[in-house]
């Protein structure tokens, strides 16, 4: 059985980003299942061609683990028109390549993935040219995070568009993902049969944690770090993140050079955080550029808690799935959240977790846990046993395959 999974900003273990759909097609290949991924070559958000050196074809295809994968050659951007020049240029070319493959062999199910939505428009179209199931993915719900975080206001000409659109696919696709727990109540409300959704989180592959490799440079990261109570932060660096209270807090703990703050990832809003740490006078900081995440694993094994900071909006009324919360539960790390403890649920009752967004609690809760390593062991024991019963990837593949067998006859 053939599924292809058309995802611009897809990425391979060995690259830097979230492999939610390698993790995925992993575990679905081991079952028998034939998977392709139509991915960009440059990768978003290391920004670099990882592909094609110098090379003119417009894709080429790469088996990685079991899992094929569709490279589309596109062009290199740093700003936002160049963008949306690269996000043309995926969508024209991997339509051209899907339609010219099914003609050799056709996809018995395409999941359309939107970080934009023209990738599930594409997974659409071959869809149809293949005459077969459409899931539409939708991993961010377009356009509203752009209205929940003032980007667009909802009677803009952009947002009606795009919110049109986002309809025109709840209606064609057989079954829509979501990553929020609650984004079904959103898509209801927008008329549609709530049978239809799948509710499929990121998760985490608990093997990696189990089976650790080696880094070289987060060895030699961490050799400046001896003896340090490491809190870590590994992902992007936007304004979505959020990541300014974490620095705030850390101005309020800088007197104790115990606590070192690690801050591993790229984006935006960095050379502006670190701007800030050092008009603070911060110097219990380290600033590190993104690692691959076949790395993440061993960099988590070396820290002693992880944090991350969540910004009270309309957005997350929907819920959350970040792949760094699964990754720290995974690594046995207690957790840090800087947020309403409402707006994260069931979580802030899990033990392992403190949710607070008042600093100088967090900040007194962290100097008595650091002094309690008995404590802490046993929260991040709690917390990997609580991943694997929820967040393990063959599981979350074991529910996906349960739909398919149910959508596709002669599924065995």
């Amino acid at each position: 059985m053939n599924i292809w999974i058309f995802n611009h900003y897809a990425t391979a273990p060995t690259h830097v980003g979230g492999t939610r759909h390698y993790d995925l097609a992993k575990h679905l290949t081991d079952k028998g299942y034939n998977v392709t991924i139509f991915a960009s070559s440059f990768n978003h958000f290391s920004k670099k061609e990882m592909v094609f050196k110098g090379e003119k074809s417009e894709y080429k295809s790469e088996m990685i683990d079991g899992v094929k994968y569709v490279w589309i050659h596109t062009p290199p951007y740093e700003t936002i028109s160049g963008r949306v020049k690269n996000i043309i240029s995926y969508t024209w070319r991997s339509h051209k390549i899907g339609r010219a493959a099914c003609s050799e062999s056709k996809p018995d199910i395409v999941v359309g993935s939107s970080v934009h939505p023209l990738a599930a428009i594409v997974g659409y179209l071959i869809s149809k040219k293949a005459g077969c199931k459409f899931y539409f993915e939708e991993r961010d719900l377009w356009p509203q995070t752009f209205v929940d975080f003032g980007k667009l206001s909802p009677g803009n000409p952009v947002a009606v568009a795009l919110y049109r659109l986002e309809s025109f696919l709840y209606k064609k696709a057989d079954r829509i993902i979501v990553l929020f727990d609650k984004a079904k109540y959103y898509i209801q409300a927008r008329g549609i049969n709530p049978n239809k959704v799948i509710y499929l989180p990121n998760g985490v592959d608990l093997s990696k944690y189990d089976q650790l490799e080696k880094s070289v440079e987060i060895d030699i990261l961490f050799s400046k770090l001896k003896n340090k109570f490491v809190i870590v932060y590994a992902g992007s660096h936007g304004v979505a993140n959020h990541l300014e209270p974490i620095i705030e807090l850390f101005a309020k703990l800088k007197n104790n050079p115990d606590l070192h703050l690690l801050l591993v990832g790229n984006g935006p809003e960095k050379s502006r955080l670190m701007e800030k740490a050092e008009q603070e006078g911060i110097r219990n900081i380290t600033f590190h550029d993104a690692i691959p995440k076949t790395e993440i694993p061993y960099l988590l094994s070396k820290a002693q808690m992880g944090i991350l900071s969540i910004m009270d909006s309309p957005l997350y009324y929907w819920g959350f799935s970040m792949n760094k919360i699964y990754d720290y539960m995974a690594a046995g790390l207690p957790i840090i959240m800087i947020t309403d403890p409402d707006l994260i649920g069931s979580l802030s009752n899990q033990t392992g977790i403190y949710a607070n967004n008042d600093l100088d609690e967090t900040a007194r809760w962290l100097e008595g846990h650091y002094r309690n390593p008995k404590l802490l062991e046993r929260e991040g024991s709690q917390l990997k046993k609580y991943a694997e019963q929820n967040y393990c990837w063959g599981k979350l593949a074991d529910s996906l395959e349960t739909f398919i067998v149910n959508d596709v006859s002669g599924v065995k």
